[in-house]
């Protein structure tokens, strides 16, 4: 059986290519700044969108805060401005003529939680169809979802580089004790650190699939990422709450679960954030419904995530893992036999990225 993989986030951006120069046309650009200090923002996000709402492109602003997009043609499109820790500005209409647009010093507000704001919320929870119950609540989930395409389109930009120590470990369990396998590599990390399936698939199918139908062995379980976890038809199918805050708080936990039975296997989790500006901190998952012999939280997976002394975010370490399977026999039930499991963590960080060949530039951090 494979180790299960998480549904990566370099697929939802694949038509939106970081790279200069792959796209002709008319040039945007500008520079987004602190509102309040007028300092640059790094690594705030800049998209490009069509006018039905369609994402054409995304980029990354530099460290002086500027940054340039380029058009298919001249027309109209829309653009939208978000960075970890500020208030995202709404998608915006813009004409490019056809020597380009300068939009010129495009401010961000820092966002600042109110402990008032988020006492009143109590313990918020909206399930199903049902409305975000609270304007604060909303913009805690949308602030989760910003840091998760901010922090994958920075391992896309190439601006930073990243060697990774990924460990993968295999337990036997028997009558003696557990048997552990492992072995160990560092490599490059060029793409969000674990895999998964089409998220139309994961509606369908579930989190969790006999990949030959009637062999339990071949079962491989998945996880969500933002195309999944903040899709229309996710938050349809499940809960979201928000544990009940403290006064001194310095983290927010938002938890979610599916709202209803299912026979397809389904996915609980934590959001962990920042309770002063909303960045997320850390992500957790479960797979639910699992077959009955099964123990909770026998698969599943987590992410941790940081600020770098750039201002960049990036994936600090990951781990999923799953059960091994002993299929039943003649007078033996089906039961869990081991479990799988892949760690990985950032052990070097190249501040100047990496060439088009992959090539480190830069010192590491």
């Amino acid at each position: 059986m494979r180790v299960p993989r998480v549904a990566s986030l370099l697929a939802a951006l694949a038509c939106c290519s970081l790279l200069p120069g792959l796209l002709s046309g008319q040039s945007v650009h500008g520079r987004v700044l602190d509102a309040n200090s007028r300092r640059a923002i790094v690594g705030a996000l800049v998209e490009l969108r069509d006018l039905t709402g369609k994402p054409l492109r995304i980029v990354l602003t530099s460290g002086s805060g500027n940054f340039e997009i380029t058009t298919p043609a001249a027309g109209r499109y829309f653009y939208r401005i978000a960075a970890i820790g500020y208030a995202p500005r709404p998608p915006a209409p813009i004409t490019v003529p056809a020597d380009g647009l300068n939009l010129g010093d495009l401010t961000l507000s820092a966002t600042v939680m109110r402990l008032p704001d988020l006492l009143a919320i109590g313990h918020g929870k909206f399930c199903g169809k049902s409305k975000v119950p609270d304007e604060t609540f909303d913009r805690i989930l949308e602030s989760a979802n910003t840091s998760l395409e901010i922090i994958a389109a920075t391992i896309d930009s190439r601006r930073v580089g990243f060697d990774v120590l990924e460990i993968h470990e295999r337990s036997l369990y028997s009558a003696m004790g557990a048997i552990v396998i492992a072995d160990s590599m560092t490599l490059p990390l060029a793409r969000w650190p674990v895999q998964s399936i089409d998220p139309d698939s994961l509606r369908a199918f579930g989190f969790g699939r006999e990949v030959r139908p009637g062999d339990p062995g071949s079962r491989e379980y998945y996880g969500p990422d933002p195309r999944v976890l903040f899709a229309d038809w996710f938050l349809a199918s499940h809960c979201f709450s928000l544990d009940k805050v403290k006064a001194g708080a310095e983290t927010l936990h938002v938890r979610f679960a599916p709202a209803a039975k299912s026979k397809l296997i389904d996915i609980g989790g934590e959001l962990l954030l920042d309770a002063h500006n909303l960045a997320l901190l850390q992500f957790s998952f479960t797979h639910r419904n699992l077959p009955s012999w099964m123990p909770d939280q026998a698969s599943g997976g987590d992410m941790e995530f940081q600020q770098l002394a750039s201002g960049l975010w990036i994936a600090a370490s990951w781990s999923i893992w799953a059960p091994v399977e002993r299929l039943p026999g003649p007078n033996n039930p089906a039961e869990v036999a081991g479990r799988t499991e892949t760690r990985g963590h950032v052990i070097k960080v190249y501040l100047g990225g990496v060439d088009s060949t992959g090539v480190k530039t830069d010192s590491a951090h």
